[in-house]
């Protein structure tokens, strides 16, 4: 009776055993391991109170896009990359995605399905790339932000609200004040997190390459990339362009990747640009200081200057259009040609732009086109002080 039990014991314990083998089969999963870090961050593109002009369906379609891009590469380049998605105002995920190698294919891992952090202060993102570092230490970080942008316009002026932008194209934040952040915000929240700076920040958002938003990061990323008017809802065409944007950076094809899709595309509108901050926008800066303590712009010619936005008054002007109308000479012009190419070694656009705002649905002619704009000239009288109380403006003047 005793070797009966026994042996039956022995029987328990073996299908026990095999059952548990059969009912975990992720511990025979072998997943890509890490050295860098990306942070998706999609925050709430709505008001506190309302969904209108959220970019969350764009959202979601991105984030199948970028898992496409992962599976056709076989891999993310050992790039870990955690995704920030908010669903409202008070409501986010938190979710890795991770490449599975005994299955070829990528998947969500859910890190938080209550993640913090969703009211809009400085302090607030700090706290979040903390978090993210917390889930990746790496010690080298990207971050591509999906969402509304006005440039360097200040969070709660009407050039960041529901009058302006219409679902079609994106614009930093959402569409009411209590849902939008100001530059500086982002660049506190790197210099005082964990990461301290970046390898780059990438707007897939409105209006956000200008030499004011590369200054006011001057300090935390080497690279904004960018696009200097509105983006086509669809957003970056991740399928291709996501690839370029793990390891190792390839900001060439990230912008001819963007070009060669919607200059193929029923809309076919838009730019990008790779534009270097660092010493390159303080060099900008140098040159552009010594040429305004020499010209002055003639605002009669104002209108020979190329703008890139949509605004009933302008904001967002090229550049090279806006200082060819300095009439610098030399050795000036040299200066600025020579600071100009090392700060936009990476630019594309399509002939015409797009611009929706208050519902025009209109095309604007590009003739010239450095990659970056200024705001400088803009005759708008909200943004007077405004612009003069950046960090570009009193490097400058």
């Amino acid at each position: 009776m005793k070797k009966i039990l026994t042996l039956l014991f022995v029987i328990l314990a073996a299908i026990t055993l095999i059952g548990c083998d059969h009912d975990d089969p992720t511990d025979n999963y072998r997943y890509e391991q890490v050295t860098k870090t990306l942070f998706v961050y999609m925050p709430w593109t709505g008001s506190k109170t309302s969904s209108n002009n959220s970019l969350t369906v764009y959202f979601d379609a991105n984030i199948k896009s970028m898992q496409n891009a992962i599976n056709t590469n076989g891999g993310l380049k050992a790039t870990d990359i955690i995704v920030y998605k908010a669903s409202s105002a008070s409501q986010a995920v938190m979710f890795r995605m991770r490449y599975n190698i005994t299955l070829n294919k990528c998947e969500l891992d859910t890190l938080n399905v209550n993640a913090p952090y969703n009211a809009i202060t400085k302090e607030n993102l700090t706290s979040l790339l903390n978090q993210v570092n917390s889930y990746s230490n790496t010690g080298y970080y990207s971050i591509l932000v999906g969402c509304h942008g006005s440039g360097w316009t200040p969070r709660g002026s009407e050039f960041a609200s529901d009058n302006y932008y219409a679902k079609p194209s994106r614009s930093f934040g959402g569409s009411g004040i209590d849902m939008q952040y100001d530059l500086s915000d982002l660049s506190y929240a790197i210099a005082n997190s964990a990461m301290k700076k970046v390898e780059f920040v990438s707007f897939d958002d409105c209006y956000m390459a200008n030499v004011e938003t590369a200054y006011e990061l001057r300090d935390v990323t080497n690279y904004l990339v960018a696009s200097t008017s509105e983006v086509m809802g669809d957003g970056f065409p991740y399928d291709t362009l996501f690839k370029y944007m793990l390891g190792t950076p390839d900001y060439d094809n990230i912008c001819q990747s963007f070009y060669n899709f919607y200059i193929k595309n029923s809309s076919p509108y838009g730019t990008l640009a790779a534009i270097r901050c660092g010493d390159a926008i303080k060099q900008m800066a140098s040159v552009m200081k010594a040429i305004n303590s020499t010209y002055t712009f003639d605002q009669s010619k104002l209108n020979d200057v190329q703008y890139l936005d949509g605004y009933h008054v302008h904001v967002f002007y090229d550049l090279e259009a806006y200082y060819d109308q300095l009439g610098a000479l030399p050795p000036l012009s040299a200066n600025f040609k020579t600071a100009l190419d090392n700060l936009v070694p990476y630019k594309v656009y399509t002939p015409y732009i797009y611009t929706n705002l208050y519902n025009n649905h209109d095309t604007i002619k590009v003739n010239t086109f450095s990659g970056i704009t200024i705001s400088d000239p803009t005759k708008n009288t909200y943004l007077q002080d405004s612009k003069k109380n950046t960090a570009w403006w009193q490097a400058t003047h």
